[in-house]
């Protein structure tokens, strides 16, 4: 019987398939995942943070605003220079603005955002309340001064949270919606009970 051919022999032991090199991980995508996690879990701590951090927003800009519609229109009073005068009434302007901005009414809200957008965009706001400053710094007394340095703390504030969360005017304006709807609802209900007493004073 003749031997069987070596390359026959060496066809029916199969080889023992090499060792697979392990492809290395992409190092892209082992660093990339856990800095979008990491990200994403920010970006969701900021949004739980950011309705509180509005609502103090609101209320230094509102008390600021106040502030310096008081002190101008006790500086109009006293019947100023010409020049005064008209800072002064431009202050009271921009005191009512920011009012307007803040008080969260629907048709204002409105407006302000169509004639008034710059108040959404950081560096704007930034400078509108620094020339409120400057104005009120130009009316030479204590309290102007005090409102100056107050302004520029508030204008610094609004700044860093308009760069520090991107997503404030979405979520601004998502609150604003929350607040009409109670507000709607407040009036159906009261309206409601008008009615009702109505028809039962009708019915007597």
């Amino acid at each position: 019987m003749s031997e069987t051919p070596s390359w026959l022999q060496a066809g029916n032991e199969a080889p023992a398939p090499a060792p697979a090199a392990s492809a290395p991980a992409p190092v892209g995508s082992i660093n990339l995942e856990p800095s979008t996690g990491a990200a994403a879990a920010t970006t969701e701590v900021d949004d739980k943070d950011l309705p509180s951090i509005i609502l103090m927003m609101r209320l230094l800009n509102m008390g600021v605003a106040g502030a310096v519609i008081a002190i101008s229109i006790v500086l109009l009073i006293g019947i100023p220079a010409i020049s005064t005068f008209v800072l002064g009434i431009y202050a009271i302007c921009g005191g009512l603005l920011i009012c307007c901005l803040e008080t969260q009414l629907k048709f204002l809200r409105v407006m302000i955002a169509v004639n008034f957008g710059f108040l959404f965009s950081s560096f704007w706001r930034f400078l509108f309340y620094l020339i409120l400053a400057s104005v009120c710094w130009s009316y030479n007394n204590l309290m102007g001064k005090i409102l100056a340095a107050c302004l520029a703390g508030v204008a610094v504030f609004n700044t860093y949270v308009l760069c520090r969360y991107p997503s404030y005017r979405k979520i601004r304006e998502r609150i604003a919606e929350e607040e009409d709807k109670r507000i709607e609802a407040r009036i159906s209900k009261e309206v409601k009970k008008q009615a009702i007493k109505n028809m039962t004073g009708s019915g007597k």
